[in-house]
């Protein structure tokens, strides 16, 4: 009895040895910063449209169309880039379902971070594509402003599956040092419009590229009086930036109810740049009658 006890737990042992590092095999992209287990939190449809996509390596079905692909990330130009060609001496002719081509995806943690082809429209007509005897195509696709690290990116040809990535890589991005976006922030007394004073926040996009951020990284706005160390308890918003477009800009209203007759100083605080910790960005001072 005692020896049939003791294979089982040996079986076992082995079993939980074998299944550990098959477990550890799943393409997910970390880093060794603070910020490397974020939460993303992406519309839905980054997901599903226009067709699922999934974060593994991916393949190339067999026997295909022949072509040949491979993935790489620019730095300087901060674009992914998919080449594909056909490395045989007979023209490849491809058919897509829609207008679209290409798409990427890229992902972080195992969560989705952005898609090429989110919120994108196209023509609902097969496509073809052709490729002559040994030619090559680039197709790129420049990335939003991201928090910097390790992402893992796929990309996917239409004319060859939409099932599986045809290509996948790995690829560290650099953040910048500064803030990408401009605050500003004005006082608006009471009006026979509105009687009620207000902040009004102004947050544009002028990096030059789209900005795509986690739900930790983004600002606040807090009113405290002037030379008083604390802020108001009661006066003040927090929100996250999420995705903003290049050259876009975003209002933000905030309402002053109930102040004291007095001198206060608004503060506007980002943590864009450095997001363990909140630094003053723009700032205003007003006086309540």
């Amino acid at each position: 009895m005692m020896k049939r006890m003791a294979f089982c737990v040996l079986v076992l042992a082995i079993v939980l040895g074998i299944g550990a590092p098959l477990a550890a095999a799943a393409p997910e992209a970390t880093s060794q910063n603070p910020t490397a287990q974020i939460q993303w939190q992406q519309p839905w449809y980054y997901r599903w449209q226009p067709f699922p996509v999934w974060p593994g390596w991916g393949y190339v079905p067999w026997p295909g169309t022949g072509l040949q692909y491979q993935l790489s990330y620019s730095q300087q130009e901060n674009q992914l880039v998919l080449t594909v060609v056909n490395p045989t001496d007979k023209r490849i002719t491809v058919t897509m379902p829609t207008g679209q081509k290409v798409d990427f995806v890229l992902w972080r943690d195992g969560q989705i971070v952005w898609r090429a082809s989110a919120g994108k429209v196209y023509t609902q007509i097969v496509t073809q594509e052709s490729f002559q005897p040994y030619e090559a195509k680039v197709y790129k696709e420049t990335l939003p402003w991201l928090p910097s690290g390790l992402y893992f990116a796929q990309a996917y040809y239409l004319g060859e599956t939409q099932w599986s990535p045809v290509a996948s890589t790995y690829v560290w991005l650099q953040a910048y040092s500064h803030d990408p976006l401009q605050y500003s922030v004005d006082y608006l007394g009471p009006s026979s419009f509105n009687p009620t004073p207000r902040l009004r926040v102004t947050i544009k996009n002028t990096s030059g590229r789209d900005i795509t951020l986690p739900y930790q990284y983004g600002y606040q706005v807090l009113v405290k009086k002037a030379g008083s160390n604390n802020y108001l308890p009661n006066v003040g918003i927090g929100q996250s930036i999420g995705t903003i477009a290049n050259g876009a800009a975003r209002y933000v209203f905030l309402n002053l109810k109930g102040l004291e007759p007095g001198l206060y100083q608004a503060d506007v605080r980002s943590n864009v740049s450095n997001a363990s910790q909140y630094s003053v960005v723009a700032q205003t001072w007003f006086y309540v009658w």
